[in-house]
């Protein structure tokens, strides 16, 4: 069903391996942290949180991970660099996952984001989101000088958005730069803006993983957040159940990962794709081959 003429990577990100094919390894989930309006951030330019409901949506997230298997990483959001510095130091002093350093397209926000990691000794251990046609050489060199291996390219832009070809052509050139700065663990986001771009985002990231065997995924929670016919036209009881299926549509068509958007939406997303997964690796059962342990496969039955 899978079928990819390139042998398909599986990287290990700080414990956490991503990749390879569909069904034999478990989906990573990114649900995003400390965004714009995210109730768990007390002062968004200082970095100042709400530290008990941050720990129990830490201790949510670590908990679906070990009942589902699936693999978690975080999207780390700020807007500036001292709030970044101090969500970093936080979760990596209170969690285990990898950290998505996400400075929303902001140089100086990525750029300490970055540093930080190296000075306090846990570059392995973040991911920078991302590396995109609009940014700057400076964060290219930065990561180059920093040593940094880790990086999820956005393979997207204006003229791509309604082209799977272009937006190849986009990646073609991304991971040239990616690599050429140092990075190895290369993680590929095909762009999701609204309804249509996600089943062109789809469509890409199975041509990218047919040509160079990375990790592949997208942000398919999008397309719900700009559905702008949603509530009026169904309730918002849709809302739900469509934010759900919007996450599966990737992983049912070989997704490697997924940015599940805000990680209050975990205790629907998890046993949703651990569902999808369990399914994927049924494929595989007449090559008489059994995912490794700990996969939902084991453990949602």
């Amino acid at each position: 069903m899978f079928e990819y003429e390139t042998e398909q990577k599986t990287l290990k990100i700080s414990g956490v391996r991503i990749g390879g094919a569909p069904g034999r390894i478990p989906t990573v989930l990114i649900p995003s942290i400390f965004y714009t309006k995210d109730r768990l951030v007390k002062n968004e330019k200082a970095g100042e949180i709400d530290k008990n409901a941050t720990e129990n949506l830490l201790n949510m997230l670590a908990e679906l991970t070990e009942r589902t298997g699936i693999s978690t990483m975080l999207d780390v959001v700020a807007t500036t660099s001292e709030a970044m510095e101090r969500y970093l130091q936080y979760l990596v002093d209170n969690t285990e996952f990898p950290l998505l350093i996400d400075g929303s397209d902001s140089l100086e926000v990525n750029t300490a984001g970055i540093k930080y990691a190296k000075d306090n000794g846990f570059l392995d251990r973040v991911v920078i989101n991302s590396l995109t046609p609009e940014t700057k050489d400076e964060l290219y060199d930065v990561v180059k000088d920093s040593g940094l291996t880790n990086a999820l390219l956005l393979t997207f832009n204006t003229a791509s958005l309604s082209s799977s070809t272009k937006r190849v052509e986009v990646a073609d050139i991304l991971i040239q730069k990616a690599q050429a700065a140092g990075v190895s663990n290369i993680m590929i986001d095909t762009g999701v803006m609204d309804l249509p771009t996600l089943g062109i985002a789809c469509k890409t990231q199975h041509i990218l993983k047919g040509k160079y065997g990375y990790p592949v995924g997208n942000g398919a929670h999008n397309a719900i957040s700009t559905w702008a016919g949603l509530v009026p036209k169904f309730g918002r009881a849709a809302k739900k159940p469509a934010m759900v299926g919007s996450n599966l549509m990737p992983v049912s068509l070989g997704a490697d990962f997924v940015l599940i958007g805000p990680a209050k939406h975990a205790p629907l997303v998890y046993p949703s794709v651990a569902m999808i997964d369990v399914a994927l690796s049924g494929i595989l059962i007449e090559e008489r081959f059994r995912p490794e342990k700990p996969h939902p496969r084991y453990l949602i039955g």
